[in-house]
């Protein structure tokens, strides 16, 4: 059984975490109203990043972006077959209703970042 919880260290907290993976080889995937960019890790478990601007909307919106990003993947990150640094960001042009739409565009990333390859779905 997969664990479901968001640990310190499934987080990218510092600047460092960032620019490696901005910098680095990372692949950049888009499936609206998510913009991701993965870096493949070599070691350890697939970390996220939350990088949500002020145009997506005021303090309330944003926060709720980002409560919807961290809970799709805290659900789903086991699916992915590799380790990754993933990077998030919300395109500008999302209002606050497309948030629901987050968990399926999070797993459509997931699975391209598999190689088209599904993982089983372990979730209760």
């Amino acid at each position: 059984m997969p664990e479901f919880g968001f640990p310190r260290q499934a987080r990218l907290l510092t600047e460092g975490d960032f620019r490696r993976v901005y910098t680095g080889r990372a692949r950049r995937l888009q499936e609206p109203p998510l913009r991701v960019c993965a870096l493949r890790r070599d070691e350890g478990g697939s970390r996220l990043g939350l990088s949500i601007g002020r145009k997506v909307g005021n303090s309330v919106v944003r926060n709720r972006w980002k409560r919807a990003v961290r809970q799709a993947f805290r659900l789903n990150r086991h699916r992915l077959h590799a380790p990754h640094d993933l990077v998030v960001s919300v395109d500008w042009a999302a209002g606050p209703e497309r948030v629901g739409e987050v968990e399926p565009a999070l797993l459509r990333i997931i699975e391209r970042l598999n190689g088209g390859r599904e993982a089983d779905d372990d979730r209760p």
